[in-house]
């Protein structure tokens, strides 16, 4: 993901304004709570998926596709997921109307600055174009730290995992960052487009006028995680614990009597946000957990 900043219309109003203002804060929750209407009320983003074939030049799309077609079996990734990611690409997927169109970026605009590097100035207001890449290929790892790098404590607090996600690493990698930053080209013309060009007036972060170097750069130097983390006890599928932490029916392979009932179960990011099917998981691994005990 990244947060991609622009300098909006001082005069708009959002729910973050009441913050800085106990009184404008107490004159909003007064009015939710006599008729429902106010700032309260305001969500003020908007959500959009799209496929990549809405959002990059075909020239640029159908490099990144033969890449992704290419892109060799041994790279650190399954050879089923790999199949998958790549399906993504297939031009009758892409050709397809909304919303039964493969929804491989996801823009989120907001009011308010979500960067920790942009000093706003006084007076200013901003807005944040997020930018989410649902389907990666970059892989990265979780571990636990070594024994030999464990601090000794004397209570039972857990030391923190060793992340890497290495963003846009290897061959895989280098196909999320083209895709990624084409895409950030798209993301500055919806707001160049009305409504948006109603109420923003340029972009602050990264500066306007940055080169494709400069773009390029910024990208690498500020992507991060999402918040709808998934695959780190992945179901393996066909391919068994050899791409995978789960079975079918969720039990660790290999380990007896443990089951995983969340979102890291599931293989890939899927091209919506997941709790709806986070709750479809749980309620069938109630169901195969009652099956099992024989109740």
């Amino acid at each position: 993901m990244t947060a991609v900043i622009f300098e909006v219309d001082s005069a708009l109003s959002s729910p973050a304004d009441l913050n800085a203002d106990p009184i404008a804060a107490l004159a909003a929750a007064n009015e939710f709570e006599a008729s429902g209407t106010g700032l309260l009320t305001i969500l003020p983003c908007s959500v959009c998926y799209l496929p990549y074939s809405k959002a990059i030049p075909k020239d640029v799309l159908a490099t990144i596709a033969s890449s992704a077609a290419s892109l060799s079996p041994q790279a650190p990734i399954s050879e089923n997921r790999r199949a998958i990611l790549t399906s993504r690409f297939d031009p009758s997927l892409q050709e397809q109307e909304l919303p039964r169109c493969p929804g491989q970026i996801e823009y989120i605009f907001e009011l308010g600055n979500w960067s920790a590097t942009l000093t706003p100035e006084a007076g200013k207001k901003y807005g944040t174009m997020l930018q989410m890449l649902q389907y990666p290929f970059s892989r990265g790892s979780v571990h636990v730290a070594p024994l030999d790098q464990k601090k000794e404590s004397s209570g039972s607090e857990l030391e923190k995992p060793i992340i890497n996600p290495r963003y846009y690493e290897g061959p895989g990698g280098e196909i999320d960052f083209e895709a990624m930053k084409a895409c950030l080209d798209f993301g500055d013309q919806i707001t160049k487009t009305a409504p948006l060009s109603n109420i923003v007036t340029r972009r602050a972060w990264p500066p306007e006028g940055a080169g494709d170097e400069q773009l390029g750069e910024w990208l690498r130097e500020n992507t991060v995680t999402n918040w709808h983390h998934v695959g780190t006890c992945s179901m393996g599928g066909s391919e068994g614990k050899a791409a995978g932490v789960v079975d079918e029916r969720l039990k660790v392979y290999e380990v007896g009597g443990l089951r995983v009932v969340d979102a890291s179960i599931f293989p890939l990011q899927m091209n919506a946000h997941p709790q709806a099917t986070i709750y479809a998981a749980a309620e069938k691994a109630a169901v195969m957990i009652l099956e099992d005990a024989g109740l």
